[in-house]
């Protein structure tokens, strides 16, 4: 996939070094599930379900299929059947994949096929007897350009690609049952369904919006929903500018974590408890930024979050409006934000990671930690030997403010030359994964570390972990405040003797690919910078995006106001004083920061005479994941430091 565009032969000794990391890294795994996504435990603890990736080779994308794990011996199986989404109930796993559900049986490790729904599956619960599935739906609108998957046309194609204004479709709840096959729609009048879980038999909890599309997930609501009849009752709307997720039930009571989000599914905040009849309470749960909620049969709910650097689980007692923290660790949960699940016995369960140790499968009882798949191989250890050392550190910002963040470190004496990776959002966070992973992202530090960079992954503010005052900062100010965290963070690594102020790189994506462009617009250190998939002018973002509201909220201005923040927080118009050459990635399927913010952030560095590059990718959309796309940009990556910040 990459020529020899702009380098000679240096440049394909460094890809065919890439090349050779991957192959050595991913190898020993092929052919084999080496990952987990979304997953779930059955009530009786006895099984976890999970969307297992198995990886082929470096030139073919990845295959999602459904695996199963004994919690007791570890025993996993692997099945050839395609999925996207899995639940799990008692002796039955519900598995959905693109606008499809399979039900399969946990005694006869057999699937049965389930009906063909009308739209793209979002969520699945399954109910606690295995019977019935509660299913949120997302119409698919080729008409709508915001929302249609291709926007640009073949190369041979003579048929203009036509968008009109068709008005955005509410996602849909339906119920399905196993037994007999039905699907009934269960979507009250004007509900846009986001998210949902069972409230008993009859009834869901769901977070909901009064308006269509992504834009709506951030006016939400949390309502009951009653099956039979298809209504809703509200049961609580949250503070101005606040989002919800993760509803939860248990007996009479319900929970939902509350929290300032830039991005859906990426959540972590303070826990409300309510009943129906009674007034919700927010919960305190000693500084931890609640990501993962669930309920139990027993009148608990159990939780994981953040405090910090910490990654935190406990229990709420729902009679006594109290928490509990179980456990506490420097190690995390994986997924987007930390995850667990508890089954009926009160055990935790999740995927544990660290920068050193792939995610592997636990049990939490008590304060007991007990491994019960790990998928470490050869490569694993290959990673682990040339991944340098993970630190956590701390600094001061110019206002006093203290600010952490995770640095590794390659073997070899200081100075370094440093990589500052930016995390997405705002409001997201750096955490203890393995690599230091950003969702489902290839992970950068081990190979940076690899070839002699030291990689920063600051938190600043806007971050979780650190409570909602910390995490608003933001709102108004992405690139004040947040900047002075950021550069101080480097002031402190230079004076600390860690790394080269001649050789200091910037990247990140989305968010962070917005920080890739303005830094180096205000601070002439930068000798290089890449960004991923980032937002230029906020303006035509507005108009292009499928998440208007975002900016709206984070930029708290309008795009129509003259001399608006719009104007004076895109990157696109402090271009003119940038000079460090920048590499610029999109996808091409990108829905949420288009590529024609790639575009014109590339078209104007060039045109003020910036060395700069810029990749598009056919079948990608927000930021670079899977292969073979990953070991082109990774290639593109190393060979963009080292023309600018060579480590020899």
């Amino acid at each position: 996939m990459i020529g020899q565009e702009a380098g000679g032969r240096s440049d394909g000794l460094v890809r065919d070094r890439v090349t050779a990391w991957l192959e050595s890294a991913e190898g020993p795994g092929f052919g084999r599930v080496t990952r987990f996504g979304q997953w779930d435990v059955t009530p009786d603890g006895g099984c976890v379900a999970a969307v297992g990736t198995v990886l082929d080779g470096l030139d073919r994308p990845g295959r999602d299929v459904l695996c199963v794990i004994a919690t007791a011996d570890g025993d996993l199986r692997q099945y050839d059947l395609a999925a996207d989404l899995v639940s799990a109930g008692a002796g039955t796993v519900a598995v959905a994949s693109r606008d499809s559900v399979h039900w399969f049986d946990l005694s006869t490790r057999t699937p049965d096929a389930g009906p063909v729904l009308p739209g793209r599956i979002e969520q699945l619960r399954v109910s606690a007897d295995g019977l019935r599935a509660l299913v949120v739906l997302a119409a698919d609108q080729p008409s709508r350009y915001d929302l249609a998957e291709r926007v640009i046309a073949e190369p041979s194609q003579r048929e203009p690609l036509v968008f009109t204004a068709e008005p955005e479709r509410f996602r849909q709840c339906y119920v399905v049952d196993r037994r007999s096959g039905s699907v009934r729609n269960v979507t009250p009048v004007d509900a846009n369904v986001w998210e949902v879980c069972w409230a008993g038999p009859d009834a869901a909890l769901a977070v909901c919006a009064d308006r269509p599309g992504e834009s709506g997930w951030y006016s939400p609501y949390l309502a009951r929903l009653d099956l039979e009849s298809s209504t809703a009752d509200v049961l609580y709307r949250p503070r101005i500018g606040r989002q919800l997720a993760e509803p939860a039930w248990t007996t009479d009571r319900w929970a939902i974590v509350e929290a300032t989000c830039s991005d859906r599914g990426v959540v972590a905040g303070e826990v409300v408890l309510g009943s129906p009849e009674g007034t919700p309470v927010h919960l305190d749960t000693q500084g931890v930024a609640v990501s993962s909620l669930r309920g139990t049969a027993q009148g608990q709910f159990a939780y994981a979050g953040l405090r910090g650097l910490m990654t935190a689980i406990g229990r709420v007692d729902a009679g006594k409006a109290s928490t509990t923290e179980v456990w506490s660790s420097a190690e995390t949960f994986a997924g987007q934000t930390a995850q667990i699940r508890i089954d009926a016995t009160g055990r935790f369960h999740g995927f544990l990671e660290s920068y050193e140790t792939l995610p592997r499968l636990v049990t939490v009882d008590g304060t007991r930690v007990r491994t019960v798949f790990d998928p470490a191989h050869g490569g694993t250890a290959f990673v682990r030997k040339r991944a340098g050392t993970k630190k956590e550190i701390s600094w001061t910002s110019p206002d006093g403010q203290e600010i952490e963040g995770l640095l590794v470190v390659p073997d070899g004496p200081p100075p370094h030359p440093l990589v500052v990776n930016v995390h997405g959002g705002p409001v997201s966070a750096w955490r203890n994964r393995w690599g230091i992973a950003s969702g489902e992202r290839y992970p950068l530090a081990p190979i940076l570390a690899s070839e002699g960079y030291a990689v920063l992954h600051p938190n600043p503010r806007g971050s979780h972990g650190r409570g909602e005052e910390f995490a608003r900062a933001v709102l108004g100010d992405m690139f004040g405040a947040p900047v002075g965290d950021l550069l101080s963070g480097i002031d402190h690594l230079v004076a600390e003797g860690v790394v080269d102020p001649e050789r200091i790189a910037v990247t990140g994506t989305s968010y962070g690919a917005v920080m890739s462009l303005v830094l180096p617009a205000i601070d002439r250190r930068f000798a290089a910078a890449i960004a991923v998939s980032p937002v230029s002018d906020w303006v035509s973002q507005h108009y292009t995006s499928d998440i208007p509201r975002f900016d709206e909220l984070f930029l708290q201005d309008s795009p129509s106001a003259r001399d608006s923040t719009y104007f004076h927080q895109s990157p696109l118009f402090m271009m003119g004083q940038a000079r460090t050459p920048t590499l610029v990635t999109a996808g091409l399927r990108d829905k949420c920061t288009p590529p024609q913010q790639a575009v014109e952030a590339h078209q104007a560095l060039l045109r003020n005479g910036v060395d700069t590059e810029l990749v598009l990718y056919p079948a990608q959309g927000h930021g670079v994941k899977g292969f073979p796309e990953t070991t082109d940009y990774l290639g593109r990556l190393l060979v963009w430091l080292q023309r600018h910040l060579p480590t020899a």
